[in-house]
């Protein structure tokens, strides 16, 4: 239904365009790896990305994966309103055990929204968007994020989409940018084919467990401190997810610190639930990032979480190596081990090529 009521926003900014004769009208700037295709008079830009995953980790195939295709759209819609869609093909294609498979593959419409300026500092957006928790799940693709695997607090224990409204925004406090998003989530009627939200995404791990959301209100905000090298972050959730279908309520905190010879960055997460029979759920992670050469990192990451399901304490450990080969092309190596942690974050090697369009 959503849906239906944003294409049809989408084809009345596009149909007046189609009227235009002169193929100039489709004269599209010169494009640049990373950046899209963008056609100035439509004000339409198209990209995307896309990732190859190695996988070796302990009890499980070595496996060579062409995970996501993600194709990118917006569309400026006169001078307040704009169409953003992302539709991914995900499990496209993997090699294991000298097999090929693509029984697991689908398509899933991971964004689909509309956002309008209503005012300076205040956008209003809706349809199906990420959810405003932590840095991390914001970011989102592939080749944007310093690590093949994510940390666990980042799936674990809420669903990293919603479909509803929200709220954003930049204000300024203390002469200093505060980022804002607050939204309600109304996932159980808008979205009823929505995909699966896995609790635990990473390769090799437990994926029966999922958390849509049914219901959920929150949001969250970001101040930027230092010239821009230090933001902190809060965020809160209260809602209500399909598996267990209990009510949760979930604070964060998060920073990211820009240095000179390393970066630093954290996010941490606190679950608690109205069932008797669900416990708390809470970890977090720490991570730096040093330059070792030019466009070539070396990542260290850090991160403990007590799962409620299974009632846990895990471990992990990843050290990786990140390669701006240039522009829009990132190489990722990464050994991954750790502490009890053979069903959520399996232990051994991890490698990517990431492209984004």
């Amino acid at each position: 239904m959503i849906a239906a009521w944003l294409v049809l926003i989408a084809l009345a900014g596009i149909c007046p365009a189609r009227a235009a004769s002169s193929d100039a009208a489709w004269q599209a700037q010169p494009y640049k790896l990373g950046q899209g295709l963008y056609f100035p008079q439509q004000g339409l830009r198209i990209g995307g990305y896309a990732n190859l995953h190695y996988y070796d980790v302990r009890d499980h195939r070595t496996t060579l994966a062409i995970n996501d295709l993600s194709l990118f759209l917006t569309k400026d819609i006169g001078t307040r309103w704009k169409l953003f869609t992302e539709v991914e093909a995900s499990n496209v294609l993997s090699v294991n055990g000298g097999r090929s498979t693509r029984r697991d593959s689908d398509i899933d419409v991971e964004r689909l929204y509309v956002d309008y300026l209503a005012h300076q500092g205040i956008t209003l957006r809706f349809g199906k968007f990420l959810t405003p928790v932590g840095q991390w799940n914001l970011i989102h693709a592939d080749p944007l994020v310093w690590t093949v695997s994510r940390p666990l607090v980042t799936t674990a224990a809420f669903s990293q989409h919603a479909t509803g409204a929200m709220m954003l925004g930049t204000v300024t406090l203390l002469h200093r940018d505060l980022d804002y998003w607050l939204f309600a989530d109304d996932s159980k009627s808008l979205d009823p084919a929505r995909n699966r939200d896995l609790a635990y995404d990473a390769f090799g791990a437990d994926s029966s467990l999922q958390n849509n959301f049914q219901h959920a209100v929150g949001g969250r905000v970001l101040y930027h401190m230092l010239d821009d090298r230090l933001s902190v972050g809060a965020s809160y959730l209260d809602y209500t997810i399909r598996q267990p279908n209990q009510h949760y309520r979930l604070v964060g905190l998060d920073f990211s610190w820009s240095g000179e010879y390393f970066n630093l960055s954290g996010e941490g997460i606190h679950r608690t639930s109205a069932g008797a029979d669900v416990p708390a759920e809470y970890g977090g992670f720490l991570q730096t990032e040093i330059p070792l050469a030019q466009r070539l990192y070396l990542v260290g990451r850090y991160e403990r979480y007590r799962s409620s399901i299974p009632p846990q304490s895990t471990t992990v450990r990843v050290v990786a190596l990140n390669f701006h080969l240039q522009p829009g092309i990132v190489l990722k190596l990464e050994r991954r081990d750790g502490t009890n942690n053979a069903g959520l974050s399996p232990s051994g090697w991890l490698a990517a090529v990431a492209v984004l369009f």
